[in-house]
């Protein structure tokens, strides 16, 4: 009967611990990243009353007998199977799908959690808002490359990212192969002056147009406006006027010189010849043959070549080291020499100082056949925005117009221009406005300029036997010599994770099972309850015999 009784209490005693388990998870059914537990039970070992015995002599063999001892429990384990994902609308809120915890610390040890209920502190530090640990990961350097080290998650909302200037500019785009040739006007500015064929002048600001020759036995040489200096709003028009001021101070009559459709300069000589005109600039070839004007008889006319402007525009938005915006235009012209085809002529309009002039602002892209890129001349512009040693740093601009043989950069085909900056890498100074975090755990600020740059990843920890850890209280673990070491990582990587930004994993307890589970452990109680009543009557009837 003792056997009995004893059964009876261990019974009682442990689906006691069964109900204890199943109402903490109820009562945890609401927490956030709450993972349910289960209670299992096993036999107490047997009392032996007889051993078995093997075959023998003509006999059989016979099982042993034994009367077990109760029972009691066996393990209580967590149950780490996938909460649902609640999304909260709250950017520092973030979930786990798949294995992982988040890791913790309070400066001392380290702590492991599936709930991700976070927030930034007054000092920026990414903290679990039920007790200030600190969250842990990898924090980025000014680069925006992430580091290896395991440490506190810290954010200042108050840094600025300074200006970076530009240093490459990729473009992409069609330039028409059908173009007809645009003829400069009136208007056309000389610092955007091309041949006849299509070839940049490269006339720049503070270049100096020098008139030679004579008019009526009077070298121009000996006038007082014997040259033009370029300035910013200098037209072709400009140019007119100074010439025909030369001329007339030289001869004292009334010749005129006007610019015609064909963009050529046409000088009409009045009663004494003219002869040997010309308009030179140093080093600047096209424009020295486009002004080589030569004899005009009395009363007769002479021309320049003529001369083009840009067939098209595209505008290109840079910035200097200060952060300054400094706008880039782009002229292309297709090239009509003879001989010469699928070539387009470039010439890029930047700020400059007059006393330095930019270098590589002119070159040329050849096109195969098929529209692809052939070849590109001039790969980099050099310019000093400011001048030297005032303001910003001279700016070096690398150019990609794209790879060679292909067609993922600037084509020619016979279809509308489209030509325009692709990207660019430079940008104005900005302060953190905002911060978003994506499922790899990396942390984004995003600046005022437009700029998004990493700041920092979070860091996920998985185990080789997670129901190993030990359950300390505020929905934390901590390793133990049975779960194994923490091995830790970015989500998505090895058997890690991914985050689940905005979003908090609920807990995983079954309410229909855990009602079963109730009513299980209840009737196991009773059952045991009624062993040990019915035991106890046996025993009072075994006492009732000395009556």
């Amino acid at each position: 009967m003792m056997r009995a009784l004893f059964s009876g209490v261990s019974g009682l005693r442990n689906h006691q611990i069964q109900m204890d388990v199943i109402g903490n998870n109820i009562a945890n059914v609401n927490t956030v990243g709450f993972k349910s537990s289960r209670a299992l039970f096993q036999e107490l070992l047997s009392q032996t009353l007889k051993t078995a015995s093997g075959p023998a002599e003509g006999k059989g063999g016979t099982n042993p007998q034994q009367v077990g001892l109760g029972m009691r429990i066996s393990s209580i384990d967590n149950i780490f199977t996938q909460g649902n994902l609640m999304s909260t609308e709250r950017k520092t809120d973030l979930g786990i799908q798949g294995s992982g915890f988040f890791i913790l610390s309070d400066g001392e040890s380290k702590y492991y959690t599936r709930a991700g209920s976070f927030d930034f502190d007054k000092e920026g530090n990414l903290v679990n808002l039920s007790n200030g640990y600190k969250v842990q990961g990898y924090m980025a350097d000014d680069k925006g490359e992430l580091g290896k080290v395991l440490e506190d998650i810290t954010i200042d909302f108050q840094q600025r990212l300074p200006a970076s200037a530009t240093t490459q500019a990729s473009f992409v785009g069609n330039l028409n192969s059908e173009v007809e040739p645009t003829y400069a006007a009136s208007t056309t500015l000389l610092t955007k002056l091309f041949d006849k064929y299509g070839n940049p002048m490269n006339l720049h600001i503070g270049d100096t147009i020098t008139f030679s020759g004579s008019v009526g036995g009077t070298d121009l040489s000996t006038v007082t406006d014997n040259s033009y200096t370029i300035t910013e709003n200098s037209s072709l028009s400009d140019l007119a006027y100074a010439l025909q001021t030369a001329i007339r101070e030289a001869s004292g009559g009334s010749e005129t010189v006007m610019v015609k459709d064909d963009g050529s300069l046409q000088v009409t000589a009045g009663s004494a010849a003219i002869t040997g005109l010309k308009m030179e600039c140093s080093g600047k070839t096209e424009f020295n043959s486009f002004g080589n004007i030569g004899d005009i008889a009395a009363d007769a006319q002479g021309s320049t070549e003529k001369s083009r402007s840009a067939d098209y525009t595209t505008f290109v938005t840079t910035y200097d080291s200060l952060g300054t915006a400094r706008i880039m235009t782009f002229l292309f012209t297709k090239d009509t020499e003879p001989g010469v085809s699928n070539t387009w002529n470039w010439q890029a309009i930047v700020p400059y100082d007059e006393a330095n002039p930019p270098t590589g602002d002119t070159g040329s892209l050849t096109f195969n056949p098929d529209g692809s890129l052939a070849s590109v001349s001039t790969t980099q512009i050099t310019f000093d925005p400011d001048g030297a040693n005032v303001g910003a740093d001279e700016m070096k601009v690398y150019l990609n117009f794209g790879t060679i043989n292909k067609f993922n950069g600037i084509t020619q085909f016979a279809s509308d221009f489209s030509a325009t900056l692709k990207d660019q890498n430079g940008y104005p100074s900005g302060s953190l406005d905002d911060i978003a975090i994506d499922d790899a755990g990396v942390i984004t600020g995003i600046f005022t300029n437009g700029i998004n740059k990493t700041l920092a990843q979070v860091a996920l920890a998985d185990f080789p036997n997670p129901e190993g850890l030990s359950k300390v209280g505020d929905n934390f673990y901590q390793q133990t010599l049975n779960s194994g070491s923490a091995q830790i990582g970015a989500p998505g990587t090895g058997t890690r994770g991914i985050i689940s930004p905005s979003s908090l994993e609920m807990s995983n307890v079954d309410l229909a099972k855990s009602f079963t589970e109730i009513i299980i452990a209840q009737r196991g109680f009773q059952v045991n309850a009624r062993v040990i009543t019915a035991a106890d009557q046996i025993l009072q009837e075994l006492v009732n015999i000395k009556r």
